[in-house]
Protein backbone atom coordinates (compact mmCIF):
# COMPACT_ATOMS: atom_id res chain seq x y z
CA UNK A 1 0.00 0.00 0.00
CA UNK A 2 1.37 3.58 -0.91
CA UNK A 3 2.38 5.97 1.74
CA UNK A 4 0.21 8.43 -0.04
CA UNK A 5 -3.16 6.27 0.36
CA UNK A 6 -1.83 5.22 4.03
CA UNK A 7 -2.19 9.14 4.52
CA UNK A 8 -5.29 9.86 2.96
CA UNK A 9 -7.11 6.92 4.37
CA UNK A 10 -5.78 7.90 8.37
CA UNK A 11 -6.99 11.57 7.45
CA UNK A 12 -10.47 10.22 6.33
CA UNK A 13 -10.41 8.55 9.67
CA UNK A 14 -9.60 11.40 11.56
CA UNK A 15 -11.77 13.36 10.30
CA UNK A 16 -15.21 11.32 10.49
CA UNK A 17 -13.97 10.69 13.89
CA UNK A 18 -13.72 13.90 15.00
CA UNK A 19 -17.65 14.91 12.96
CA UNK A 20 -18.62 12.44 15.36
CA UNK A 21 -17.54 12.85 18.31
CA UNK A 22 -17.45 17.07 18.36
CA UNK A 23 -21.21 16.73 16.75
CA UNK A 24 -20.97 18.30 13.71
CA UNK A 25 -23.64 19.74 11.88
CA UNK A 26 -24.30 21.95 8.74
CA UNK A 27 -27.43 23.61 8.59
CA UNK A 28 -29.42 25.53 11.56
CA UNK A 29 -33.05 26.32 11.84
CA UNK A 30 -33.87 29.43 14.10
CA UNK A 31 -35.96 28.38 17.08
CA UNK A 32 -37.65 32.15 17.81
CA UNK A 33 -36.85 34.01 20.95
CA UNK A 34 -32.94 34.15 20.25
CA UNK A 35 -32.57 30.52 20.30
CA UNK A 36 -31.76 27.91 17.28
CA UNK A 37 -31.14 24.14 16.46
CA UNK A 38 -28.17 22.71 14.77
CA UNK A 39 -28.60 19.75 12.94
CA UNK A 40 -27.12 17.49 9.78
CA UNK A 41 -28.96 17.36 6.34
CA UNK A 42 -29.65 14.52 4.91
CA UNK A 43 -26.55 15.17 2.74
CA UNK A 44 -23.86 15.57 5.44
CA UNK A 45 -24.75 12.30 7.06
CA UNK A 46 -25.04 10.46 4.32
CA UNK A 47 -21.44 10.98 3.60
CA UNK A 48 -20.59 10.41 6.49
CA UNK A 49 -22.28 7.42 7.12
CA UNK A 50 -20.73 6.54 3.70
CA UNK A 51 -17.50 7.60 4.22
CA UNK A 52 -17.89 5.59 8.14
CA UNK A 53 -18.89 2.34 5.29
CA UNK A 54 -15.56 2.64 2.81
CA UNK A 55 -13.64 2.80 5.75
CA UNK A 56 -14.36 -0.29 7.52
CA UNK A 57 -14.36 -2.09 4.28
CA UNK A 58 -11.12 -1.02 3.74
CA UNK A 59 -10.10 -1.80 7.69
CA UNK A 60 -11.94 -5.38 7.32
CA UNK A 61 -10.40 -6.16 3.53
CA UNK A 62 -6.94 -5.45 4.96
CA UNK A 63 -7.69 -7.75 8.05
CA UNK A 64 -8.50 -10.47 5.59
CA UNK A 65 -5.56 -11.63 4.04
CA UNK A 66 -7.45 -13.52 1.27
CA UNK A 67 -9.66 -10.16 -0.23
CA UNK A 68 -6.40 -7.91 -0.05
CA UNK A 69 -4.50 -10.32 -2.03
CA UNK A 70 -7.80 -10.63 -4.62
CA UNK A 71 -9.35 -13.36 -3.59
CA UNK A 72 -7.04 -16.45 -4.12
Amino acid sequence: MSDEFLKLFAAAKALITYIDQEQVFDKSADMGCGGFDTYQSETFYELIANAKKALGDYESAVKDPKLESGGS
